[in-house]
Formats: structure tokens, sequence, C-alpha cells
């Protein structure tokens, strides 16, 4: 002890140094330690596959995992069950810390809605309009050809017997109609008649040459 006295009364500075030094190793340690205990250090879990469970199935398989579940998003698919797992974060196999929360996919119980916002007929051609139904996600689309002086311009759309318009929701999975104007054929008859069909009146025009 009085070594220590001696050469702390002969190099303060050194002493000083020295002191800072086991003064910063013991604040180190104690920071280490709790800083364990705050993240669990030594406490991981393994995520087990949940893929293709039903979402209950999988929570309770988390669950005995001391892991949680937590729904991320969810995709409509008809050919699986709806609460059916198709996607998890973190992957199966992946070590993390107890009681951290899986993010999960699932199938939608009901199709997605989406909002028509805008106008599907009129000044619009055939091509716009299936490429904004596309773009929203619609791609069960249907054409038909009706007579009309707008050629391949829509003049009717809709999902079903229902008009579509502006403001409309329907599912994602709908199949929407278009009717696309085209040219009117004009048949003619075995005496060389011609006959103009436009709408629900026609005009029969005969050569002259005949007469």
């Amino acid at each position: 002890m009085n070594a220590i006295k001696t050469f702390w009364s002969k190099h303060p500075i050194i002493s000083n140094i020295i002191l800072i030094f086991l003064v910063g190793v013991i604040l180190l340690w104690i920071v280490l330690f709790f800083l364990d205990i705050w993240t669990m250090h030594g406490s991981t879990a393994i995520v087990p596959q949940i893929k293709q469970k039903t979402y209950a199935e999988a929570a309770s398989t988390l669950q005995a995992n001391d892991l949680s579940i937590e729904i991320s998003d969810s995709i409509y698919d008809r050919n699986l069950a709806p609460g059916t797992v198709v996607e998890s974060w973190p992957k199966a196999g992946a070590v993390v810390k107890k009681g951290r929360q899986v993010y999960v996919t699932i199938t939608a119980f009901s199709p997605k809605q989406v909002t028509i916002s805008m106008p599907l007929t009129g000044n619009v051609s055939s091509r716009q309009a299936m490429s904004y139904l596309r773009g929203i996600g619609i791609s069960d689309i249907r054409i038909e050809t009706v007579p009309s002086e707008y050629v391949d311009l829509v003049v009717g759309a809709r999902y079903g017997d229902t008009p579509l318009s502006v403001g409309s929701v329907i599912p994602v999975t709908s199949t929407v109609t278009l009717q696309i104007g085209c040219e009117a054929e004009v048949p003619v008859d075995s005496l060389g008649e011609e006959i103009y069909d436009d709408g629900p009146t026609s005009y029969m025009i005969t050569d002259e040459s005949e007469e």
C-alpha cells in the first residue's frame, strides 16, 4: 500500500493514466454486461417452416418456438385456401432472438377491390383501355366488336351486366367486357343490292343500271 502511495506521489501523471484506463475497462465491462441482458444474448430460436400452413397453424407453430406472428401483406390466390401462409420473413431456418415477430404474407379471404379512376368509353382507344385495366391489376378482359362510326374506340364497358364508369369499384379478378367499334359489314344479296345497316334503321341502295 505504501509502495502505491509512493508511486502515486512520484508519478502523478502516469498514475492518473492508469486510473483512467482501469475505470474505462470497468465501464466497458458494465456496458457489455447490460447489453447482453438487453439483447437477450444467448437466447435464440430457429424460425420453423410455416409456408402452406393456415394462419392458425403457423401462429401455433411459432408460439411453440417462442416466436410471434404478424401479418404484413395479403394476396388473392384462387388456387389456395384463404388464410394460407405463402411467404414468411425471416425465412425458415433463420436464427433469431426469442420473442421476435415473424412477418407473413397470407392469401386473402376475398379478392382485392379496385376503383375505376378514368373513363373507359368516349374518346378512349381499345389499347388505352386495356393498358389501364391491366395497370390496376385486371387481366381478364374480353373484347366485343360492335358496328360504330368510331373505329377502335371503346363504345361500352361493363362488369357482368353492370356498366363501368369513373368511381366503379370491382374485384381485381373481375371479367371486364369492352365493346370496341368496328366498321359495319355491308352484305350483298344475290340480286346485287347492297344493304347498309346503321343501327335500327336499314337503307337499301339498288343498282340503277338494272332499271
